[in-house]
């Protein structure tokens, strides 16, 4: 499946900031649809230049090389994923409400972007240099990671605040169920042949007994 522009254009007529910023979208859902379905070591910027319906050296103009644009997409994503879930919690009062609705809407939202999930956090099979940005910071360090992770803390954080008597450090109560919420995600998708149930039923599960446990020390006064 190739994605290309509703109108083509010649890339020389992308001259405004507006037509500029739809050619670059078109070279990240190119890019991003090649690297979900293949080894992102062995896919060109010219190849996938030519999906998205461009002169396959025009990408240069936009992504450095390979890594660039790999590393962008993913950044791109996280940073899709983190606005919504964000957005999505912003109007609940409750601070344990939040906590559920967050982690059990990280499930969802990524099971409806299993794409996207699939690039951001790739199987550990697939060979592939560490993607850096130009300042040479591992994705992993990069701002869009970051402002996931204090989404994840600071509502968890938050919640703690409101128990007598907290059960661990916050840090490491939101670490447990990030982990645990994607690992949820990711290991059914790595072992099709098996018979699994529900995820999403299996992640409100999950959270809704781990967060349970964690609020039997008592609400403060």
């Amino acid at each position: 499946m190739s994605f290309r522009p509703s109108k083509p254009e010649v890339l020389s007529r992308a001259r405004t900031p507006e037509d500029k910023a739809k050619v670059r979208e078109a070279f990240i859902a190119a890019g991003r649809k090649l690297f979900a379905d293949e080894d992102p070591s062995t896919v060109s910027l010219r190849r996938i230049a030519a999906a998205a319906g461009y002169a396959p050296g025009s990408i240069y103009q936009y992504f450095e090389h390979q890594q660039d644009l790999f590393f962008h997409i993913r950044a791109h994503d996280m940073h899709a994923s983190t606005e919504q879930l964000r957005q999505s919690i912003a109007r609940v009062r409750s601070p344990l409400r939040r906590v559920l609705k967050l982690f059990i809407g990280t499930a969802d939202y990524w099971l409806e972007h299993m794409e996207e999930f699939l690039v951001i956090f790739p199987a550990p099979s697939v060979s592939r240099s560490p993607a850096v940005s130009i300042a040479g910071v591992p994705f992993g360090k990069s701002a869009a990671v970051q402002d996931s992770l204090a989404l994840y803390y600071q509502t968890v954080d938050e919640y703690f605040q409101t128990l007598a008597r907290p059960p661990m450090n916050p840090h490491l109560a939101a670490d447990i169920l990030i982990a645990a919420v994607h690992g949820m995600i990711v290991f059914p998708c790595m072992t099709r042949t098996m018979d699994w149930s529900d995820t999403r039923v299996m992640v409100k599960h999950l959270v809704n007994s781990v967060v349970a446990d964690w609020g039997k020390g008592g609400t403060a006064a």
